[in-house]
């Protein structure tokens, strides 16, 4: 199926605190730990949000694009269902980042850890060779990343 250009009728912040909403409940911040010899740091670092829905809403997902202008739609026809997914650093920080700010309806915890990722890539903190960072900031991403989403302990 292929991404189809959907005329999106304004939005009224109740609907984009519906779509906050939906994010609280199907929605996903994930930060990638890529093991690799050509980064500085020995591994790349990605970042993900992505919402999934039953593919009868896909509608819902490609609005969520048009309004955002960011992200993509993917189908996953075996679990009947569909994904919005970002996985530009910039639109992160652009769009997704200031859209949860104002709307905080999601899973903030990881949320909050996934912007201070965010944060630390802005800086280039993630492509600072091994030993050049103080102690304290060494291994911060990969602290963050373990204590979210299913490795919090809280």
């Amino acid at each position: 199926m292929e991404n189809q250009l959907i005329a999106v009728a304004p939005c009224g912040a109740t609907k984009l605190n519906s779509w906050a909403g939906t994010a609280s409940g199907e929605g996903c911040f994930f930060v990638r730990l890529r093991e690799s010899s050509s980064y500085q740091m020995g591994y790349n670092v990605l970042l993900k949000f992505q919402i999934t829905q039953h593919i009868r809403d896909s509608l819902l997902l490609k609005k969520i694009i048009d309004y955002l202008e960011c992200g993509y739609f993917r189908e996953i026809v075996k679990n009947n269902e569909g994904k919005f997914e970002v996985e530009s650093l910039k639109d992160v920080i652009e769009k997704i980042i200031p859209f949860f700010n104002k709307y905080p309806r999601v899973k903030q915890k990881d949320f909050l850890d996934f912007k201070q990722v965010a944060e630390l890539m802005k800086s280039n903190a993630h492509k600072t060779p091994k030993g050049s960072l103080p102690a304290a900031q060494e291994g911060e991403i990969q602290k963050i990343k373990s204590g979210m989403n299913k490795g919090r302990k809280e």
